[in-house]
């Protein structure tokens, strides 16, 4: 298992911190701050595959092959475990660090659809911000 410190934390602030950099940059035409922002998306995004494919959103011990498995509802939605309700927010995080990655390479060439894709990257970021803590919030 992960500490919450790493499943939780990391994210938040770093989302917090890539979209107030990157709307600070926007705001103030200052191309470095976007390009800041966008690579600290990227990073978590890197952050959230290694998180994904090394494991550590799998809890420990969680199903047992012993059970016989019934006509019943195996699992209800607050019996889930944070780690299985951070996986589809963790693939989130990774999808939209590749299309922030893809903004970062149009802004540095300077090309028009750069601005779309900040704009989608940060739509996304600032959904994912939101859905982390309604996940969280259904402990």
């Amino acid at each position: 298992m992960i500490s919450n410190l790493f499943i939780l934390t990391i994210p938040q602030w770093s989302i917090f911190a890539a979209v107030t950099v990157i709307i600070y940059g926007w705001v103030e035409r200052k191309k470095s701050f976007e390009l800041v922002g966008l690579a600290i998306l990227a990073l978590l995004a890197v952050f959230a595959g290694w998180t994904i494919f090394s494991g550590m959103l799998v809890p420990e011990s969680f199903f047992e092959s012993t059970g016989i498995v019934d006509d019943e509802i195996m699992l209800a939605p607050d019996e889930i475990p944070i780690e299985g309700r951070m996986l589809p927010f963790y693939w989130g995080i990774t999808v939209n660090g590749i299309i922030a990655m893809a903004a970062f390479i149009t802004e540095w060439k300077d090309l028009k659809i750069s601005k779309t894709l900040k704009i989608i990257t940060c739509v996304i970021a600032i959904l994912m911000f939101f859905g982390l803590l309604s996940a969280v919030s259904n402990n």
